[in-house]
Formats: C-alpha cells, sequence, structure tokens
C-alpha cells in the first residue's frame, strides 16, 4: 500500500528491486505514469526474480465508481517492456462480526474486533432518533457483514458495511445496503430508508386550511398573531400519523389552546406538534418510542378551533419553520423492483446471521421478528376493535339523542 511520500525510488526499495532498465522503461513510456507520481492509498503488486528484476508490476487506481477503476501493469518479457491500462474490480468475500456489547460503543469494537474503517460507517445506517446503535446496552447482541477487497490475491483494504443486525431483549433491527444507479443507502427488509425521513402532511386527509404565515388573525380569539404551523382540514376521527420516528416529549391538554396534544422529539434538533387531537391514540405517553406513520391520536376541534383541523408544527433547533417548504429528507422507500432485488441481496446475509445466533446457542432473529409481528398484530386488531366500539357508541347515542328530541312533537301531534 502506498504511502504519503512514496516515491517511484522509495517504492522499489520497499519491493526489494534493483533493475535500473525498468526504473528507465517507466519514465519513459506515458501509460506508466501513475507509478512515476504514485498517490497515497493506491495498491502495488510485484512478481520479482531473484535477481531483484522485475517479471512484473501491478499498480491498482480506484475510481468514484467500480467502472472508473483501472489497473496499470508492466511486464518484462526478456529484454522487452509492454505496459497495459486495463480496467479492474477487486475480489471481494463478506466478513462476519458478532459478539455480545461491552459498556459502549467504542469498548464493543475493540472486543469484536471491528475495523476502524467499517466502525466508522456505523453512525450512517439510521441517522435521527431510532438508532438501535445509540441504544444497545451491555449483554446486547450486534452483528454485522462487511467487504474485505483483495487484488492479485492479496488483502487490500476493508470495504463497504453490507448488512447489520442488533438484538436487544426481544427486539431485533436490520439494514442493509442497496446500491441503486444513483445512489446507495440502508434500507430494511421491506425497503424502507432506515435513515431519518419525514411525513410533510401526517394525515390521511391532505387539504391545506391555513398556511404557515408570520402574521394571522386567530379566528376565534380575533386577535392577530403569528401562526407558526400548517392547519389541515380532516373529518373528524381521521388518523393522524407521527411524523417520523422519535420519542414522545409531552402529551397534553390546553383548553384555551392547542387542546389534545401531542410533542414528539426526532433528534438532531427536532421536534414536531400536533394540536387539536379529538383524542390521543390508547396507550401513548411521554418517553415511548414512535415510528414514522404510526398512529398517534384523530382529528378533532379540542382547544381554541372552529372546526375539525390538525394543527401541525415543526421546530429545528427551536426555530419554527414551515414543514411543506423546511429541507427535510423525506424521499424514503425503494420502488416495489428495487426491493425484490433487495430481499434477493439480503437473504445470504439474513442466514449468516441466523447461523451466528445458532453458533452462539442464542435465540433465532428470525423467531423473534416472527413473533413481535404477531404482537404487533394483535396490538392493532384490539385498537381497531376500540375504534370500532366507540364509533358503534357514539351512533348509538347520536340516535338515542335524535328520538329523544323527536318525542315532545309526536305527543303534541297525538293532542292535536
Amino acid at each position: 500500500m502506498l504511502e504519503t511520500g512514496d516515491t517511484l525510488t522509495t517504492l522499489f526499495a520497499r519491493l526489494g528491486l534493483t533493475d535500473t532498465e525498468a526504473l528507465r522503461f517507466l519514465r519513459s513510456s506515458p501509460k506508466t505514469r501513475p507509478f512515476v507520481h504514485p498517490q497515497p492509498g493506491q495498491f502495488v503488486t510485484a512478481g520479482v526474480f531473484e535477481d531483484g528484476r522485475i517479471a512484473f508490476l501491478h499498480l491498482y487506481m480506484e475510481g468514484p465508481h467500480d467502472a472508473d477503476s483501472r489497473r496499470v501493469e508492466i511486464r518484462r518479457e526478456g529484454t522487452i517492456f509492454t505496459a497495459s491500462v486495463e480496467p479492474f474490480v477487486y475480489s471481494t468475500t463478506d466478513e462476519l462480526v458478532s459478539g455480545t456489547v461491552g459498556r459502549s460503543t467504542a469498548a464493543t469494537v475493540k472486543a469484536l474486533g471491528i475495523p476502524e474503517e467499517v466502525a466508522d460507517q456505523l453512525p450512517l445506517v439510521w441517522e435521527g432518533a431510532n438508532d438501535p446503535i445509540a441504544r444497545l446496552r451491555a449483554g446486547d447482541t450486534l452483528r454485522l457483514i462487511y467487504e474485505k477487497k483483495y487484488a492479485d490475491g492479496h488483502f487490500v483494504r476493508n470495504g463497504r458495511l453490507l448488512a447489520i443486525e442488533t438484538v436487544r431483549g426481544d427486539t431485533v433491527d436490520e439494514a442493509f445496503l442497496y446500491a441503486g444507479a444513483r445512489s446507495e443507502g440502508f434500507y430494511t427488509i421491506d425497503g424502507r430508508s432506515a435513515s431519518q425521513t419525514f411525513m410533510r402532511i401526517p394525515l390521511d386527509v391532505k387539504d391545506v386550511s391555513s398556511e404557515f404565515s408570520p402574521l394571522r388573525r386567530h379566528p376565534v380569539t380575533g386577535v392577530l398573531r403569528a401562526h407558526n404551523g400548517t392547519d389541515l382540514r380532516a373529518p373528524t376521527g381521521s388518523r393522524i400519523f407521527a411524523a417520523a420516528d422519535g420519542v414522545v416529549e409531552r402529551v397534553s391538554y390546553e383548553a384555551r389552546g392547542y387542546g389534545h396534544y401531542v410533542k414528539i422529539d426526532h433528534g438532531l434538533g427536532r421536534t414536531t406538534l400536533y394540536a387539536h387531537m379529538s383524542k390521543v391514540a390508547r396507550g401513548l405517553r411521554s418517553g415511548q418510542r414512535v415510528e414514522k406513520g404510526q398512529v398517534i391520536g384523530y382529528v378533532g376541534m379540542t382547544g381554541l378551533a372552529t372546526g375539525p383541523h390538525l394543527h401541525y408544527e415543526l421546530m429545528i433547533d427551536g426555530v419554527q419553520i414551515n414543514p411543506k417548504t423546511a429541507d427535510l429528507p423525506d424521499t424514503e422507500n425503494l420502488s416495489p423492483y428495487q426491493t425484490a432485488q433487495l430481499r434477493a441481496l439480503a437473504a445470504p446475509l439474513l442466514e449468516r446471521f441466523e447461523e451466528a445466533a445458532r453458533a452462539e446457542g442464542a435465540i433465532s432473529p428470525g423467531e423473534l421478528k416472527r413473533a413481535a409481528a404477531l404482537a404487533r398484530a394483535e396490538e392493532l386488531r384490539r385498537e381497531e376493535e376500540e375504534t370500532l366500539r366507540e364509533e358503534r357508541e357514539a351512533a348509538e347515542a347520536a340516535e338515542a339523542a335524535t328520538k329523544k328530541s323527536e318525542k315532545p312533537e309526536k305527543s303534541g301531534e297525538k293532542t292535536k
């Protein structure tokens, strides 16, 4: 591996070469200029005769993409040298690391022997509040698979992180690298971005009734004041979703303001607030982790409101901004075709995670995920039953009230 300060002369010395003819050729041929001006991080291999003369030299130049990478070769045939430049791709193997988490991430990286260049990629997987790595505690499990690159059978460097799995009790989180035509990133097995993304309009119904405005007259109080939020008209009972993964900061009620409202901390200085709810989702509480798209409440007109709507606020570093125009990460899902590709790529990686769990005598990650999915399905079923029950009771109460209001008229008609 070439280092800072290396020259053609120091390269020959490091390789143990004593070949003045080769030096003259390298300095005279345009194709061999990369040898004359070597760059740190480039990899060189050599075939050397016993007397120190060159049989061949290979210099590998990596480009920004695999298609841009080149190998420069010089080869000796008797007293004749030839030079060529050809495309190349490193051969790779996938390395598995699996073990128990220590007292800190740094201690875990050291104990499991995770290479520094691979450890540096860990913060890029889950960017935002919902970062399973940040929540790992001593005794949890961390598994990852990364590339090792080889040239001419020689190890060159560690490459990309390909997959990661964390196991905390019964909770399993996984992410897999997917490289598309224009970019690459980490995704869950169902094609959802592992990093934090935002819903700009966290509702079933997307009808904006009052834009974010520095100054607006309040429809109830008549006071002229800033309206640093977006009002979204929707029928009473419409579902309100968490705009991104995060932690519930507050579940509260203001009779002369927000009514029933929820505030969520998304990390990185980002918070969202949802106001005038008819009710908050059952069981939602401060300190609870929520996922993007999770139902957190239902549209209403509690507090100071003239009609059913969601008042939605977004704050970044304490400053309220327009959620419709803010520079937020909101591209999240792979297409069905891309998701199918991801699943095919992830299948052998998932099997290696399963093999590691078996070797460690641990519970199968697949079994833990299936149990969690069943529990979540049962929770959703109960929530749906509860919603239907409440709707039925409300309808019955309305019908009873209507019948009660009609009774005096009927009795009056009989008197006539």
